[in-house]
């Protein structure tokens, strides 16, 4: 019937306010004709988003290195356990700086230029690292190559800012969200099969990978990048506008708080499986389901939230999170952690689209590479502050008190988040009248 709401977005959307169209701010009350398919929805996005995609799945596929690296570096190198964390962690703190530094030259120097660039040299970077013996020059190359291998994100985000509709970029950002994950489904096993005949084929795939995106956007690539605001009379915002855009700072810091949460995948919550008693096939097929039910269900969630106001979007996510991660302290069986684990998959499938396509509204069109790098810093930042973070709470108070921690963080980003609907709406309605 027309105007009436299905009965989860009725649940979904109670008590929210409504927007100009009629419509809750999850999209709910506009009449059943206009309402879109879930389902994945390939059409109308320009020739230059599908340059991204092919060359982010080639990229990703080939993506096998750090799957291995630990190993590599203990059982091919024979480095200490301490001395492979220094040089993982060089390679964490290159990314750090790599994405805002990547975001910013794009923003002066051109989106292509920048895009090739970086892919070219971060792949010749990947493909050295495997050739260097001593641990210096191993810690030297891993904070090269992280760097480099990270600068070229940010660039991309701005780039599908800059070609894509902003009605269009939750859809956008998304599918290259998908193949994000569909390339790293099926990069641990490319990697094995390289590994067992050599380590350094697997850094000469990886590197190639890398430079074959780059030749792609250098061939089929154009320019993207706005006029700067110098020549353009109209722009609207001087540069170092982002260091005083709060709600842009405020979105950052509740990212970096919510990624402490979900980056537990990666340490607490093994560490938890393993001490009650999960098995190793029942560990890996645990740890499978997360980027399965990526690949199954992220391209429809372009089109769930396309037409829904981003903060009530952002605040669900965290709450999935913090709850799919909160109820671990309650789990001990593989059907349990297997629960908790498509929880906050989900949240996570949310998230992503939402959170980069309003980074992506909020940025000035001459700024948007700089807004997307300080936005990967949140990512990274969490990356490399997770396990600090998730082992001192486990050593020191348990692991029932860090899925505890995890769902109070969740359930309080998710504050955070509706709390800013309105500063939205005002930001909405703006740009709106700027137009």
């Amino acid at each position: 019937m027309a105007g009436v709401c299905r009965p989860w977005e009725i649940a979904a959307g109670a008590g929210l306010e409504t927007g100009e169209s009629g419509e809750n701010e999850l999209g709910c009350g506009r009449p059943a004709a206009r309402m879109r398919s879930l389902l994945p929805d390939f059409r109308g996005l320009p020739r230059p988003f599908w340059v991204l995609f092919v060359g982010t799945l080639i990229n990703r596929v080939g993506g096998v290195v750090l799957v291995f690296v630990a190993i590599y570096l203990t059982e091919q190198r024979g480095l200490t356990a301490a001395e492979a964390g220094v040089v993982v962690s060089a390679y964490g703190l290159g990314a750090i700086a790599g994405a805002p530094i990547g975001g910013a030259l794009s923003d002066r120097v051109g989106r292509r230029p920048m895009l090739v660039w970086s892919l070219l040299a971060g792949g010749t970077s990947m493909a050295v690292f495997g050739f260097v013996t001593s641990v210096p020059a191993m810690i030297a190359v891993a904070a090269v190559t992280g760097l480099l291998y990270e600068m070229y994100r940010p660039i991309v985000s701005a780039v599908i800012a800059d070609i894509v509709d902003a009605a269009d970029r939750p859809r956008a950002y998304s599918l290259l969200y998908w193949a994000v994950n569909l390339g790293a489904s099926v990069a641990p096993v490319v990697g094995g099969l390289m590994a067992a005949r050599s380590y350094t084929l697997l850094f000469a795939a990886d590197g190639a990978s890398m430079a074959l995106f780059g030749v792609l956007v250098w061939q089929a690539l154009a320019e993207t990048r706005p006029a700067d605001p110098t020549h353009d009379p109209a722009a609207e915002a001087p540069r170092g506008v982002m260091f005083g855009d709060r709600l842009f700072l405020l979105v950052c810091a509740l990212t970096f708080a919510l990624h402490l949460v979900f980056f537990q995948s990666f340490i607490g919550l093994p560490l938890d499986m393993r001490a009650h008693g999960v098995t190793t096939s029942s560990f890996a097929a645990l740890m499978a389901l997360n980027p399965v039910l990526v690949v199954l269900l992220q391209p429809s969630a372009g089109e769930l939230i396309r037409d829904r106001r981003r903060m009530p979007i952002l605040a669900l996510a965290s709450v999935l999170m913090g709850i799919g991660f909160g109820t671990v302290a309650w789990a001990g069986s593989p059907p349990a952690y297997a629960a908790c684990i498509v929880l906050f998959t989900v949240g996570e499938i949310l998230f992503a689209p939402a959170s980069t396509s309003f980074v992506a509204d909020l940025a000035p069109p001459h700024l948007r590479g700089q807004y997307q790098g300080a936005f990967a810093m949140a990512f990274t930042g969490a990356f490399a502050a997770a396990p600090v973070a998730g082992g001192g709470i486990m050593t020191a108070a348990g692991a029932r008190w860090l899925w505890i921690a995890c769902l109070l963080v969740g359930v309080a980003v998710a504050g955070g988040f509706l709390s800013m609907r309105g500063a939205e709406r005002r930001r909405r309605t703006a740009a709106v009248v700027a137009a």
